[in-house]
């Protein structure tokens, strides 16, 4: 059978289960059957993959809940799926819970029982989403390139001069040569100690993005937004591609200045801090705010700077956690993440990111890349889905919370377990 390598589930249980099911998949509003035989006579070709509600095994899906019987492989803890649903159901646990597969499980047998064998109809809920993302209205249209001074990028920036105002001095060194946004043959570009002006050539944009070296237009979209958030006290991690909020020089633990969505000032709120701060002996244990902020471009002359809420850990504020101490704890905050806790850290970071204002605005020479402030929105619908730790958790909204970091997450407890603990972090 095409779901499992298990030898070990009886016939007796796959049949019984088969039955329950009456040759279709258990899905909500899912119509595919799960056998087909194509013509009287030929042999009849399984399609159904059995599904464990609570999984078998430390990586399985959903396999750190209570189970459901004495035996993992007994038909009550298991259902019946086609190959489409089957896969999206185990790579989404957050969503397809052991509460929300049982149901499934039970409605669909019961619909069966009843001799109702056509499937009910799916509840939508209509509604008009925020997308987590900033448009990008303007970008540069010319890149410099010229050949380096100096051999390595830590060379060429430790002689570059310390921006003016709102300037931020992006630029990529590759195979001997400076790419930089700026005029790298005007007599006062910042970049004149560093390469030879004799040598720069300017660059169309439109061009560039469609030769083999568009990905450096890229690169330095990015250096620029990754040195104007250093001046901020934001740092890019290379290694895990996210920005985390620094520690205070102070006291470590580190609040930032918020708004709700409505636009109503809020008490600070607190984006670096220590596990289990208020226990008598917490670990050393440092858990920091972090997205992966990135600019994408989605089509022709459409680009976007997207955000996606992460975690960081730190033992003392600074130094980065072991990766064996880190999988356990980011998946168990990972599997807590819901939309409206994940939505409200989305809007933390816009906020942050304007400072204030309507835009992003980072100066690179005599051009610009402006980031909007507002989130597009897109009308949507999806399944509704009864079950209580999906109700909303709006820290943006309420002064009684100030860490993002629980907010992000949910406030509900969850029974401790170890999934992921042998795996280094859970950032793909």
């Amino acid at each position: 059978m095409a779901s499992s390598t298990r030898k070990h589930i009886p016939d007796s249980v796959t049949n019984r289960l088969f039955a329950l099911s009456g040759n279709q998949c258990a899905f909500p509003g899912c119509t595919n059957t799960v056998t087909h035989q194509v013509a009287p006579g030929e042999q009849p070709v399984t399609l159904g993959q059995r599904a464990h509600i609570v999984g078998v095994g430390r990586q399985g899906p959903r396999s750190h809940a209570v189970p459901l019987s004495d035996d993992v492989d007994a038909v009550e803890n298991l259902t019946l799926f086609c190959g489409r649903c089957h896969p999206i159901v185990d790579r989404n646990p957050r969503i397809y819970s052991v509460e929300v597969l049982a149901k499934y499980k039970a409605d669909h047998e019961a619909r069966l029982a009843a001799k109702n064998l056509q499937p009910a109809p799916l509840s939508l809920e209509a509604d008009i989403v925020d997308l987590s993302l900033l448009p990008v209205s303007e970008l540069p249209d010319s890149v410099w390139r010229a050949t380096s001074v100096f051999r390595t990028t830590a060379e060429v920036d430790e002689h570059l001069p310390r921006p003016k105002h709102n300037q931020v001095l992006p630029f990529v060194l590759l195979k001997g040569e400076v790419w930089a946004f700026h005029d790298l043959a005007g007599p006062e570009s910042p970049f004149q100690e560093v390469v030879d002006p004799d040598s720069a050539e300017r660059l169309d944009a439109t061009g560039l993005l469609k030769s083999e070296n568009k990905n450096i237009y890229v690169w330095l979209l990015n250096a620029a937004l990754r040195r104007a958030l250093l001046r901020r006290g934001v740092r890019y991690d290379r290694g895990h591609d996210r920005y985390y909020f620094l520690a205070d020089h102070e006291n470590v633990t580190r609040r930032v200045e918020a708004k709700t969505k409505t636009g109503r000032r809020q008490s600070a709120k607190k984006v670096v801090r220590q596990e289990g701060e208020r226990s008598e002996r917490p670990p050393n244990v440092w858990w920091h705010l972090a997205a992966q902020l990135r600019f994408e471009q989605f089509e022709p002359g459409s680009w976007g700077l997207t955000i996606r809420p992460e975690f960081h850990l730190t033992k003392d504020g600074q130094e980065p956690l072991e990766p064996r101490r880190v999988g356990r704890r980011v998946t168990k905050r990972k599997s807590r993440m819901y939309n409206e806790g994940y939505f409200d850290a989305v809007h933390f970071f816009r906020y942050f990111l304007l400072d204030g204002k309507a835009r992003v605005v980072l100066e690179v020479g005599q051009q610009a890349i402006i980031v909007d402030g507002d989130f597009p929105r897109v009308n949507a619908k999806w399944p509704q889905i009864t079950d209580k730790r999906f109700d909303p958790i709006s820290m943006l909204d309420s002064d009684d919370e100030d860490d993002v970091l629980d907010a992000l997450v949910g406030s509900w407890e969850l029974d401790e377990w170890d999934w992921g603990a042998e795996h280094s972090e859970d950032d793909q």
